[in-house]
C-alpha cells in the first residue's frame, strides 16, 4: 500500500525519537524536533553557529540574515518584501517602489549639483555665472513675418510645464537670452521659424524648450513596431560633436519629464545606438549621414514626426548634406510641411539656406539676432600660430592657467589643429 509523504515523515520522525533512547552510537541521525529540509538532512552537526547571511526559516517574515536574492532567483512571486523600497538591482524603480517595466532608471544629469524643494527659491536669485547675462541687452533683434508672437522677458512668464521650469532653474538660467526671448513665444504659439543667430546666443535652449514643452502637453499615440521607432522629434547637426552636446543639454532640459532623448551619429558603433533607440525615443538628435542610414535599414521611421529643427543649417549645407537633408524631410514618410513644426537656426543666411527655407518652412517668422554671419561678442577668440612639437606643451599651459584661475576663470574651449585635411 502506497503511503503518502507526510505519513513517511512522521513515521521517520517517530523511528528517529526511539532510536535516540539506545544512545547516540545507535542513531542513525540526530534527533530533531521539526521538519529539515532533504538537503540538510545527511550533513554533520557543525560546531560553529550558522552564519549570520542565512537563517533557517521561521514562522512569519523573520528574514533579518538575509543578504540579498540568491543567484537564480527573478523577481516575482511571493518573496519580492526583501525590506528595501524599490529593488535597484533588479529593475526597481527608487520612486513609489514600483517596477519601471521596460525602462531604464533615470541617471541625475545635474549630478551632485541637483536642487530640491527646500533651495528652489535660492536660484531665482542667483544668475548662471558662465553667462553675462547684461552684455545681452544691447544685441539688435530683428523679426519679420505675420502676426508676430510678442517677447518675454523672464522664463516666469512662458508656460513650459512645473517640470521643465525645475530643470530650467537646475541650470541656473535666469534671464532669457536674445534669441530664447524671442523664438520661445514664436515656438510656442505653434509658428515656424527661421533664425539667423550668433554662435553661442543659446540656441540650444530656444529650440530644445519648446519642443519638450510640447511633447510633454501633446497626447501622442507612438505606434510600436517589431524593431522600429517612431520619434517625435527630430533635430539633425552637421557633427557628431555638436549633436552630442545637443543631447546632453537635452538631457538636462528633459529630466523627470517623461521626455526620452536619444542621439545617433556616424564614426561610433551603430549597436549601442540601436540598442538605445530599441528602448524608446521621442526626441532623436542625429546627423544626416547615420539617420539615412537608419531609415534605410528601416529602424527608423519618420511618420510620427511633429517637430523638425535643423541646427547650424549653413554648415551642413558647407559639407555637402544637403542631398541626404532633402532626402530626410522630402522623399522619406515624415509629414510634410504644414503638419510638422520646423525651426531652422543658421549663423549665416546665404541664398542656399533661403531656398531651403522656403522649400521646408510654411509661413514662417524669420528671427535676425545680432550681426548675421559673425560670432556673439561675448566669446574671445584668440589665435595662435604653434610649432608641430610644442602644440601638447601649449594645451598643457592653457590648462593650468586655466585651473590656477579658480571659480573666477571663464570656461573655455581649445582647438588645436593644422588645416581641415590634418585636424
Amino acid at each position: 500500500m502506497r503511503t503518502s509523504w507526510a505519513d513517511a515523515v512522521a513515521a521517520e520522525n517517530a523511528a528517529s525519537g526511539s532510536s535516540n533512547i539506545n544512545g547516540p552510537r545507535g542513531a542513525p541521525r540526530p534527533g530533531r524536533s521539526s521538519y529539515m529540509p532533504p538537503h540538510l538532512r545527511n550533513r554533520p552537526p557543525a560546531l560553529d553557529p550558522p552564519a549570520p547571511s542565512y537563517s533557517s526559516p521561521t514562522s512569519g517574515n523573520d528574514r533579518l540574515g538575509y543578504s540579498g536574492p540568491p543567484s537564480g532567483l527573478r523577481s516575482g512571486g511571493s518573496r519580492l518584501d526583501y525590506g528595501h523600497q524599490g529593488y535597484v538591482g533588479g529593475g526597481w524603480s527608487s520612486r513609489g517602489g514600483g517596477r519601471d517595466i521596460g525602462r531604464e532608471r533615470e541617471v541625475n544629469p545635474f549630478g551632485n549639483n541637483d536642487v530640491d524643494n527646500e533651495t528652489e527659491h535660492a536660484f531665482d536669485e542667483q544668475e548662471n555665472t558662465g553667462i553675462n547675462f547684461d552684455a545681452y541687452e544691447d544685441i539688435p533683434v530683428e523679426t519679420s513675418g505675420e502676426n508676430v508672437p510678442p517677447p518675454v522677458n523672464t522664463f516666469a512668464e512662458i508656460d513650459l510645464g512645473e517640470a521643465l521650469n525645475l530643470n530650467i532653474r537646475r541650470c541656473k538660467y535666469v534671464k532669457p537670452t536674445p534669441v530664447q526671448r524671442h523664438a520661445i513665444p514664436i515656438s510656442l504659439a505653434g509658428r515656424d521659424l527661421m533664425v539667423s543667430a550668433q554662435t553661442g546666443s543659446g540656441k540650444t535652449a530656444a529650440f530644445c524648450f519648446p519642443i519638450i514643452s510640447g511633447i510633454m502637453r501633446g497626447k501622442f499615440a507612438q505606434p510600436r513596431g517589431y524593431r522600429t521607432v517612431y520619434p517625435l522629434a527630430l533635430i539633425l547637426s552637421p557633427t557628431r560633436e555638436l549633436s552630442m552636446q545637443i543631447h546632453e543639454e537635452a538631457k538636462k532640459f528633459s529630466y523627470q519629464t517623461g521626455v526620452k532623448v536619444v542621439v545617433a551619429y556616424g564614426g561610433a558603433p551603430i549597436s549601442q545606438q540601436l540598442r538605445e533607440l530599441e528602448r524608446g525615443v521621442d526626441i532623436l538628435v542625429a546627423t544626416p549621414g547615420r539617420l539615412v542610414d537608419l531609415l534605410e535599414r528601416a529602424k527608423v521611421s519618420l511618420g510620427m514626426i511633429r517637430y523638425l529643427a535643423l541646427d547650424e543649417a549653413d554648415r551642413m549645407l558647407d559639407m555637402g548634406f544637403e542631398p541626404q537633408i532633402r532626402k530626410i524631410v522630402e522623399q522619406m514618410d515624415m509629414p510634410p510641411r504644414g503638419v510638422r513644426q520646423t525651426l531652422l537656426f543658421s549663423a549665416t543666411f546665404p541664398k542656399e539656406i533661403q531656398r531651403l527655407a522656403s522649400d521646408f518652412l510654411s509661413n514662417y517668422i524669420f528671427l535676425a539676432i545680432g550681426r548675421v554671419g559673425s560670432s556673439t561678442d561675448l566669446i574671445v577668440q584668440r589665435v595662435e600660430f604653434v610649432h608641430e612639437s610644442d602644440k601638447r606643451s601649449l594645451l598643457m599651459d592653457l590648462l593650468h592657467a586655466q585651473k590656477a584661475n579658480g571659480v573666477h576663470g571663464k570656461q573655455a574651449d581649445f582647438g588645436i589643429c593644422g588645416n581641415k585635411e590634418g585636424s
